[in-house]
């Protein structure tokens, strides 16, 4: 795997925010860096499953209920 340099910053925004969002052009690598961060311990949800987006849409809070953090993948404004 390439070095993700951006993976400190990611980590460090993460030491206080609960939410950080990193956007980038298709196809390069924001998944994978995410996983590297996340490990695989974190729940992993992604948008472009339809019943995960269903879910999102019909009842926000209850779809991140529960949950202590969690990597939403494909995340798209509607």
């Amino acid at each position: 795997m390439y070095p993700r340099f951006a993976k400190a910053r990611i980590e460090e925004a993460l030491s206080d925010t609960r939410v950080v969002l990193i956007s980038g052009p298709r196809e390069s690598g924001k998944t994978t860096l995410v996983m590297d961060v996340a490990g695989d311990r974190t729940p992993f949800l992604t948008l472009d499953d339809a019943n995960v987006l269903r879910s999102a849409i019909d009842d926000p809070v209850g779809f991140v209920r529960g949950l202590d953090g969690a990597v939403i993948d494909e995340v798209q404004p509607l």
